[in-house]
């Protein structure tokens, strides 16, 4: 007896597993139980009738037989997500959906409050889980669904993400209010005087390392008395010494309301930020994702 075609959500399985290598972030980024992926897994290698997808130190990786077929159930599965998911809307009145979004932790505090406010009232169900940088790559968490979102500017993001700016942005420095420095005005002498907490992005493929870099060129060295991978901690070290931070200036501005800082304007020129929003392309026709990165485009408005 002849088994069943596979179906089209066997294909998108299949598809999902050869980009991504592990049923459980399968699972994830089709948003369908893992147990029942194991079964349709089953009954594509009863029809193929090959393992398709074998276990090893790296993950699941794909036959012969089942790299023979990706091209073509790629570009089904590309088809579906194009023609008939992007038809099927997003309501996100009743949507239970966890948006995953990374950035560092400056911009966890800025925009995260101003997220959660775009979309609570239009979306009351839907939560959001904030993603540290640094622990996995960022390249990879986008493209496996483990990150929806990510929002800052990073440039070593490439094929498949896409991208859109929300706003540019320069840097500030940030002082205790009461700084010996503010008695007269903050120039480029009084800058190389201070003493520095200096925000170190090397972990984070942030470009921050392109002002970090300059920062290091320009403060003596003697002057550099901590380096610190973020943001929030070097500002409550500013808040707490006599050390300055150098940053963007939506962090400044939002620690400064705490009032023992005060942020001035950077006494020489440092290139400013884009701050975009990226998703991977696999998710272009996501209703979700789309609807999400229009709440967050107009809340940069």
């Amino acid at each position: 007896m002849r088994d069943h075609d596979p179906s089209i959500n066997q294909f998108r399985l299949f598809d999902a597993l050869y980009q991504l290598r592990s049923l459980s972030k399968a699972a994830r980024s089709l948003g369908i139980p893992q147990s029942t992926l194991s079964r349709w897994l089953g009954e594509l290698r009863q029809h193929f009738k090959d393992p398709l997808f074998v276990r090893t130190s790296s993950g699941l990786d794909p036959t012969p037989r089942a790299i023979e077929a990706a091209a073509a159930i790629s570009e089904i599965a590309s088809i579906y997500r194009q023609c008939v998911v992007r038809t099927a809307g997003f309501d996100a009145s009743r949507s239970r959906r966890d948006f995953r979004i990374a950035s560092s932790d400056f911009g966890q505090s800025v925009f995260l409050p101003r997220i959660y406010n775009a979309v609570a009232a239009r979306a009351p169900g839907i939560s959001l889980t904030a993603v540290p940088l640094g622990r996995k790559q960022l390249m990879q968490q986008l493209e496996s669904g483990d990150v929806d979102i990510a929002i800052g500017e990073f440039p070593t993001l490439h094929a498949g993400v896409r991208e859109e700016v929300l706003f540019t942005t320069p840097y500030a420095c940030v002082l205790r209010r009461d700084h010996p420095s503010l008695r007269s005005p903050f120039d480029l002498d009084a800058f190389k005087v201070c003493t520095h907490v200096i925000v170190s992005a090397h972990e984070l493929s942030h470009v921050h390392e392109r002002v970090e870099a300059q920062l290091l060129r320009i403060c003596p060295t003697e002057k550099i008395r901590v380096s610190c991978e973020s943001f929030l901690v070097s500002a409550l070290l500013a808040e707490e010494t006599d050390l300055v931070l150098t940053a963007p200036a939506p962090l400044c501005d939002w620690i400064t309301q705490r009032e023992r800082l005060v942020s001035v304007p950077v006494p020489f020129p440092l290139p400013e930020i884009e701050v975009k929003q990226y998703w991977h392309s696999r998710f272009d026709a996501d209703p979700g994702i789309i609807w999400l990165r229009q709440q967050i485009a107009t809340m940069s408005d």
